[in-house]
């Protein structure tokens, strides 16, 4: 090993824990430094390698390293957008109208879905949500992912981002990248926060309450304990729409203004983690983690006017002409948008011990157990088809996603005397069993009533009202559940440093499921110091991902918006094994298989620190949902015929291994700090370019002209983030810059018109800016601003979408709300 290494690392390894408490991080890959370049320590990884003691620059794979002061220093209550204005590779937007995807929101990873990137706790596995990404967002649909939200960001010492495929080090889901939350591990000291801030056009309130302890367990162990209350109200930014205006205009004070919102939703939620460690005696130490977490959302359906004959229509209480009759019009004289709620609880606990044996051996065991659920309750709504004796309320049936983990992992530094440092030899096994249920909903949610079908006796002709309740049907108990599935891996990794300045690593990993069979992935990775100061690496690898079982039997009745006609649409979402799903083709679910390599540089000169990372990922056999299949008349004849009527929905999909794709893009990270007269700076700039495009397509159904633009425009091809620190005396400073670049909405399954077209938004900066002042010693006091410029995208020119009382795209990278301020108080005891 090299002199400037073996210093560094000697330095490094007796410090680890004060150089992990001690950087302020920022953008991907580099520290917002607060010490001279002299007097900073990279920051040592867990993530990506086994080997002990590497550091950031050291490392053989692109590692972003994110710690818990830099997300508190923004306006963000939610850990979804903490981490999107810090890591330009990570995407995720605010869904308005999207069914559960409103509360539990995708992220994209280098341009892929949520369940392609393994989220890790503690380096343990985190388990999923219970949602399937089901609505209508192209890169997402048919995710089921973890929900970075249930994670209070004051629980995080730091965040590790692997941007490089690594399902031979981890298993399932890796084919991203992994994101790896540590949890704090202090053993005394308290700290609370309290922050409010509301956006500029004075809606969107936010309150949060933050508090964490910890509490010594014997000399040399801890009890970390973190919550989290937190409350965001509605925003809206919409326009009356102008079906809605014209009932105002006639007289029409029932309707409600706007008729339809087009904002956040309101979300209440409680959140606790804790964090141990015990040392049982010299060579072992018992530890836990995990997580009790409640949260409700509310959130708001399209608007149904006057004119929806399913739901407005007259229909007859009696079987005589000319005898009484009904309209929803006396209980909903200005027509109603239904309200979506829901009420979420997470819960995990993973136990286990670890220590070292003699000859150097390191041991971890370990077991966990994971639920989260979710219920669906909808206000303000009818089941027409039940007529007058509809309720308002409806509880409309709840998904679980219960998860159970066994591991055994072992890591052995080995003297072979052939390399020029110990052969890291890391092996283990693994075991977990996973359950999604689908329980129905009361039976008003989705029964057909007498007004389904009905012979009007004054007119001769069938009325039928909609069937379920209005918004979102209940899952019924054809569609209820409960659906297992079990593996069990082993895996063996190696890496040491071969000879001087040259660093190999090889793993694999086999993996066998209880319901598609079995699977084998590699990984190779490198790194080579050509002079001091600057390397090259690279890896290539394969990757895998494993159906889930929500997405192998998720059922559902969805309402969706028709951008042609600003109608709405009834969509089924079958299983694979669903008779109509099949009727139109669908087969057993199989994994979706990887092929990772990338190829960079790092310098690390003068003080400051350039990364650049090239990486190119192609996924073969996709899941995903096919697009809405039209159930046309002579398909309702024929599943009649096979005893499997289609009833009264307009279309149909469900999920396969459709298509392939390739993503390509490149990382650039560059920092510096430095200590002046002024005061110590810190500077961090980071760019991310990713493209995606289809490279085969087995059936067209699942990537229509609509979802082949949106795989490859949906998400700005181009991010960027400019992020400096200024630390005087009492005073700190902080002002960041995010860019997003250009992105395409597209039409769904139609060539665009002159009033409905593929529409080109432009690229922006949004602005962060916060200033802290430490008033004692224990308390400080911040003020700040999310896009402080109010920033916001260009607007919805598209007329079908205008009728909906849009006025900024729904799907916009950054939101539509605006700009955001706030105070935060922290004190430290």
């Amino acid at each position: 090993m090299g002199s400037r290494r073996s210093v560094a690392r000697t330095a490094l390894l007796a410090s680890i824990s004060a150089a992990a408490a001690s950087a302020v991080l920022g953008a991907p890959g580099a520290a917002l430094a607060q010490a001279t370049a002299a007097e900073q320590v990279d920051e040592v990884v867990v993530t990506g390698t086994r080997r002990a003691g590497v550091t950031l620059t050291e490392s053989s794979t692109p590692v972003d390293v994110v710690s818990g002061e830099t997300l508190q220093r923004q306006g963000a209550s939610d850990l979804n957008d903490a981490l999107k204005t810090t890591v330009v590779s990570l995407n995720v937007q605010k869904f308005v109208a999207q069914d559960a995807s409103a509360f539990v929101r995708p992220f994209s990873l280098r341009g892929l879905p949520p369940d392609q990137t393994l989220v890790l706790v503690n380096g343990k596995r985190r388990h999923r949500s219970a949602v399937v990404q089901i609505t209508n967002q192209p890169l997402a649909a048919g995710a089921q992912g973890s929900d970075l939200s249930s994670i209070p960001a004051i629980a995080v010492d730091r965040i590790e981002v692997l941007r490089d495929g690594a399902a031979a080090q981890y298993g399932s889901d890796a084919i991203a990248g992994v994101i790896n939350f540590q949890l704090k591990r202090a053993n005394e000291g308290i700290t609370a926060i309290a922050r409010y801030g509301q956006f500029y056009e004075g809606d969107g309130e936010d309150y949060n309450l933050q508090l964490n302890a910890g509490l010594p367990l014997t000399e040399e162990g801890f009890f970390n304990l973190s919550a989290e209350l937190s409350s965001s109200a509605k925003t809206s930014r919409g326009q009356q729409r102008p079906d809605a205006q014209t009932l105002i205009n006639a007289g029409n004070t029932a309707v409600p203004v706007p008729a339809q919102r087009w904002g956040a939703p309101k979300v209440d939620a409680a959140r606790l983690f804790f964090n141990a460690e015990l040392p049982a005696t010299a060579q072992v130490t018992a530890y836990a983690f995990g997580n009790f977490g409640q949260a409700s959302a509310e959130s708001d359906f399209f608007y149904r006017p006057l004119s929806r004959a399913d739901v407005f229509a007259s229909v007859p209480l009696t079987n005589l002409p000319g005898g009484p009759r009904f309209s929803f019009t006396s209980r909903f004289p200005g027509g109603f948008a239904p309200i979506f709620r829901s009420n979420m609880l997470d819960m995990s606990l993973t136990a286990g011990a670890k220590g070292e044996a003699l000859g150097g051996l390191r041991y971890d065991f370990s077991a966990g157990l994971a639920q989260n659920e979710i219920e669906f309750k909808l206000d303000n709504t009818v089941n027409p088809s039940l007529g007058p004796d509809s309720p308002s309320s409806f509880r409309a049936g709840e998904l679980q996603q219960r998860e159970a983990r066994l591991n055994a992992d072992f890591v052995y530094p080995l003297e072979t005397g052939m390399f020029a440092e110990p052969l890291n030899v890391a092996f283990g096994a693994e075991y977990r069993r996973e359950t999604f249920e689908i329980k129905p909903g009361e039976p008003a949610s989705y029964q057909a009533g007498r007004f389904a079908s009905l012979t009007d006796p004054d007119t001769g002709r069938i009325i039928g009202l909609a069937v379920g309740s209005s918004g979102f049907p209940g899952y019924t108990p054809a569609s209820a559940g409960s659906f297992s599935r079990s593996n069990w891996a082993t895996y063996l990794d190696l890496e040491t440093e071969v000879v001087d300045k040259l660093t190999l690593g090889a793993a694999i990993r086999y993996e066998d499921f209880s319901d598609f069979g079995s699977t084998f992935n590699w990984k190779l990775t490198g790194r080579y110091e050509l002079f001091d100061g600057f390397a090259i690496r690279g890896s290539v690898n394969t990757g895998f991902r494993a159906p889930t079982p929500g997405q192998s039997n998720i059922s559902d009745v969805a309402t969706n918006i028709d951008p042609l006609t600003g109608g709405l649409l009834l969509i089924a979402t079958r299983p694979p094994t669903d008779p109509i799903a099949q009727f139109y083709g669908a087969k057993p679910l199989k994994e979706e298989e990887s092929r990772n390599w990338a190829v960079g540089a790092v310098l690390d000169v003068g003080g400051w620190v350039l990364t650049a990372d090239y990486f190119n990922i192609e996924v073969e056999d996709r899941i995903a949902l096919t697009s809405r299949i039209t159930i046309t008349a002579a398909d309702r004849a024929a599943l009649a015929a096979r005893g499997t009527p289609a009833g009264d929905l307009q279309s149909v999909r469900f999920f396969g291994n459709f298509f392939d794709t390739e993503t390509e893009g490149l990382d650039v990270v560059l920092s510096r700090s430095w200590t002046t007269d002024m005061g110590k700076l810190g500077l961090t700039a980071a760019a991310n370019y990713t493209k995606s495009k289809v490279t085969n397509l087995r059936d067209p159904r699942a990537v229509d002209r609509e979802r082949r633009i949106e795989i490859g425009h949906f998400n700005p091809r181009w991010r960027g983030n400019v992020a400096g620190t200024w630390e005087s005396g009492r005073w700190n400073v902080l002002l960041r810059a995010n860019y997003y670049g250009k992105w395409i909405d597209a039409v769904p399954n139609a060539t665009p018109t002159a009033l409905s077209f593929d529409q080109e938004f432009g690229a922006e900066w949004l602005v962060d800016a916060e200033v802290s002042y430490q008033a004692t010693e224990q308390l400080s006091i911040a003020v700040g601003a999310d896009n402080l410029l109010d920033a916001y995208p260009d607007k919805d020119r598209r007329q079908a979408q205008i009728n909906n009382g849009i006025v900024y795209p729904q799907f916009s990278p950054f939101g539509f709300n605006g700009g955001f301020y706030y105070v935060r108080l922290t004190g430290k005891f």
